[in-house]
């Protein structure tokens, strides 16, 4: 018999388990962010992912920034070791990018770009 609490387990682990679980209900703000900053026109809006994320910034309070970021920082653990194609595939499915990373440095260039921002806003 499972305890009540069980889920809420699952919730706070999501790469625990065989296969993981990444849901749009772990990350609301990141999902947010996503939908609204690396649609399928931010190359032409903003021209960079790391431009998305200063949009972003200019328009954020410092809360929102660092909720959002914690999230990216907790999705980016969530899927250490997973292969790119599937970072990606989470990415759009679960979180609403139209975005995809070429490589592994990209992600770590969002980081660094949530950081700036950061640094940035005090």
């Amino acid at each position: 018999m499972k305890r009540p609490n069980d889920k809420d387990d699952r919730e706070l682990h999501p790469s625990s388990g065989p296969g993981g679980r990444i849901t749009e209900m772990k990350f609301p703000a990141l999902r947010a962010f996503m939908r609204s900053y690396l649609h399928q026109d931010f190359g032409e809006e903003y021209g960079s992912v790391e431009e998305a994320v200063k949009a972003f910034c200019d328009d954020a309070t410092e809360a929102e920034m660092a909720t959002v970021s914690a999230e990216w920082r907790a999705f980016l653990e969530a899927t250490r070791g997973r292969p790119l194609g599937e970072i990606n595939n989470l990415l759009g499915s679960k979180l609403g990018s139209a975005w995809n990373a070429a490589g592994v440095e990209e992600l770590n260039e969002i980081t660094q770009a949530f950081d700036e921002c950061a640094s940035g806003k005090g």
